[in-house]
Formats: structure tokens, sequence, C-alpha cells
């Protein structure tokens, strides 16, 4: 990008924007907005939801955090029942692995 476009891009405003990119500008600022618009431009693009990242991710510290027997620690924390606690650390890949020898 000129080094112009830089000196121009701080003079821009939410309002002097197209509607599709304010929602985005009120998020990540115009500046940003402005970027991605640079390198995403023309392209479609789509944000999916991070339930699935933050899932496995919780998934992990209840793996790491379990004892063996805080099943009741864990569905407090986490907000789930005991038994999906139990479910996700039954499922942990190191507990299906069969033994080597």
């Amino acid at each position: 990008m000129d080094p112009w476009v830089y000196t121009i891009m701080r003079t821009i405003s939410v309002d002097d924007l197209p509607e599709g990119y304010r929602q985005v500008a009120s998020i990540v600022g115009v500046e940003n907005a402005l970027k991605l618009s640079e390198h995403l431009g023309g392209l479609p693009y789509y944000f999916p939801q991070l339930d699935g990242l933050l899932r496995k991710k919780r998934d992990e510290a209840i793996r790491h955090e379990f004892t063996g027997s805080n099943y009741r620690d864990l569905a407090k924390k986490y907000r789930l029942t005991e038994r999906w606690i139990r479910e996700i650390v039954d499922n942990s890949p190191t507990h299906n692995q069969s033994p080597l020898f």
C-alpha cells in the first residue's frame, strides 16, 4: 500500500464506510477494517464461530486438571454434568490408546 494511503486512512470515520464495513469497523476499528478489506476484499470470506475450538480447548483443560476423582469439582468449574466430565475424560486420546507392550 502506498504511504499516502495510510495518511488518508486516518481521516476516514465509520460513517464514511459502506454499510457492509460499518459493523466490522465498530468492532476492530476503522484502520483494521480497511486493512482487512485490503487483504480480503473481493474474496468470499466466512468467519466460523469458535465453538469447536473453545470446546476442544476446554476438554484439554479438563483432562489436564483431572486427578482421577475430581469429577464434581470439574463439573462445577466448567458448568457441565459429572457424566459429561466422565465422557470427556474417558474419551481422551491417551485414555483410548492401547499399550505398546
